[in-house]
């Protein structure tokens, strides 16, 4: 028997969840960094009260972002939904992105840096969506980079676009596989286990309906370098 197709509706509301489940997901993640520093003494020393206390929490944090991932995996179809069209500037945004995986980024003893041009670059879109994609692109060039590496970060203006770029020297991509990286659920053969592959997907979807571009260069065991080009205001 032939599944029954979601209405226009229902496909609103499901491609909404993956996006609004990889925005909570980025968020859980930080906040699991942030208990690991805790329970490590990076703040000071813990009584044994408050270590439980902290366990408790990490096992919860844990269960809660197991739950997202099996839901996200189940979800196969995809939706429309509407996007806001309002002034954003964008160098603010980034640098607040960045600082929110700062914190991961330290425990991993990974640099993370964020290089911007000096010049206001507004552009028109959803903010909210747009955190998405480039959380997206961040938390997986410090999921896939090894300790003591760096991540770059960067905005410049280029022909009235915005140029965003992501560049770690992490575990980087097969060659033969590079034409697959924004298929819903695709993952790269070398990728951590815990993935959903949605990420790229939905970064791509995110980056299109703003009228940009996204491109990534990789070379297996040199790492990867993401770029997002979006129209300036006009």
């Amino acid at each position: 028997m032939e599944p029954t197709l979601p209405s226009d509706g229902a496909q609103e509301k499901i491609d909404f969840f993956l996006l609004s489940a990889h925005e909570l997901r980025t968020s859980l993640t930080a906040m699991k960094w942030v208990f690991e520093m805790l329970k490590n003494g990076d703040y000071g020393p813990l009584t044994v009260e408050q270590r439980a206390a902290i366990d408790q929490v990490c096992q919860s944090n844990e269960k809660m972002v197991a739950l997202l991932n099996g839901t996200m995996n189940a979800i196969k179809r995809d939706g429309v939904i509407t996007y806001a069209k309002l002034p954003i500037h964008l160098a603010a945004m980034i640098a607040e992105t960045v600082k929110d995986f700062s914190n991961e980024a330290v425990s991993k003893h990974i640099g993370l840096t964020y290089h911007q041009t000096p010049a206001s670059v507004i552009i028109a879109g959803d903010e909210s969506k747009l955190r998405i994609a480039f959380n997206n692109v961040i938390e997986n060039a410090i999921k896939y980079s090894a300790s003591e590496s760096e991540i770059t970060v960067s905005l410049s203006v280029q022909d009235g676009m915005a140029i965003v770029q992501v560049q770690d020297h992490g575990i980087g991509i097969p060659q033969e596989q590079s034409a697959h990286l924004f298929e819903r659920f695709f993952r790269a053969g070398n990728s951590a286990e815990g993935g959903t592959g949605l990420g790229l997907y939905s970064t791509k979807l995110i980056v299109e309906h703003h009228g940009g571009t996204i491109a990534v260069a990789s070379k297996e065991g040199k790492g990867s370098t993401v770029t997002i080009a979006l129209p300036l205001q006009a």
